[in-house]
């Protein structure tokens, strides 16, 4: 009797602690914790969220170690920013704000009215305060992917800031767009700071990117495609998607995810992917973002 009931409870133990482990997922890679990494940093690497890590782990906290491993699954939808929230899970969030009438017309044709100016902040420079200029989403938007990064990343050196718009928008020396607030060019990370860096843009090679830290802060802008206001497009050399593409193949990126993220390696005329080329933008990103929800006078 005593071994029919000790049979039941153990029975019934092992049905409670499968039952409060994480359900099965499908895994796209394992890694081992490196020192100053944090799970917000994979998650965003790996196109994930905070939660599913700790699920797929059976974490209860964010704390993780160095030499500890993680499996990271295959995640269906992921945690961005959304305007006029703050962040969860990131280091240091920056508010979104939404304000319409800004933006008028297109980014090849339109102004800018009541701009935005992208104030000087830790860990960029702004090359050209003149061209400062944007619509008030995108310049939260900016402030928060760069703020992100530096918050997983201990030793960055400053990022180069390049054009947005005019304060009154239109015309610009150097740009057939950048008329209505919603682009914004901004340098790589580097192994090593270059010297003209970040004063001027710097080419990026297979030699001197940083390709963790570039690949973080692009992705820091493309998970907001699917926001209100987010990422409309990205541009910048074909070649230099190829790098952050095999990068992040070669460290368990899931597959679909890159294919839907780049154009590379379709060809430089495909249509496919947020990432397209663009010649002469070897030595940054060109980031164009959407118009702000309910701007009837952005085209």
């Amino acid at each position: 009797m005593r071994t029919a009931v000790i049979a039941r409870l153990a029975l019934v133990t092992a049905t409670a602690l499968l039952a409060a482990r994480p359900a099965s997922a499908e895994i796209q890679a394992r890694l081992r914790v490196k020192s100053g990494q944090t799970l917000s940093g994979i998650a965003r690497r790996y196109d994930c969220t905070v939660a599913a890590l700790q699920r797929a782990n059976d974490l209860d906290g964010t704390t993780i170690l160095a030499g500890q491993r993680l499996a990271v699954p295959v995640c269906k939808g992921k945690a961005s920013a959304r305007p006029g929230k703050r962040v969860a899970n990131r280091a240091a969030a920056i508010e979104i704000p939404l304000v319409a009438g800004q933006s008028v017309g297109q980014p090849w044709s339109g102004t800018l009215r009541r701009a935005t100016r992208l104030p000087q902040g830790k860990g960029y420079l702004i090359r050209r305060p003149q061209r400062a200029y944007g619509a008030a989403h995108v310049v939260g938007r900016v402030r928060d992917a760069i703020a992100s990064v530096r918050g997983d990343h201990r030793r960055l050196h400053t990022l180069a800031i390049g054009d947005l718009s005019a304060k009154r928008g239109g015309s610009i020396s150097e740009h057939r767009s950048h008329q209505s607030g919603r682009d914004l060019d901004i340098g790589f990370y580097f192994k090593r700071k270059p010297a003209a860096y970040p004063s001027s843009f710097v080419t990026a090679t297979a030699a001197n990117l940083d390709r963790a830290a570039t690949w973080d802060l692009l992705v820091a802008f493309a998970r907001t495609a699917d926001d209100a206001g987010g990422v409309q497009a990205i541009f910048v050399d074909y070649d230099v998607q190829g790098l952050l593409y095999d990068w992040a193949a070669s460290r368990g990126v899931d597959e679909g995810y890159l294919d839907r993220l780049f154009q590379y390696p379709e060809g430089k005329s495909s249509g496919d992917g947020l990432v397209r080329h663009e010649p002469h933008h070897d030595d940054h990103f060109h980031i164009r973002f959407k118009c702000p929800p309910g701007d009837a006078g952005c085209g």
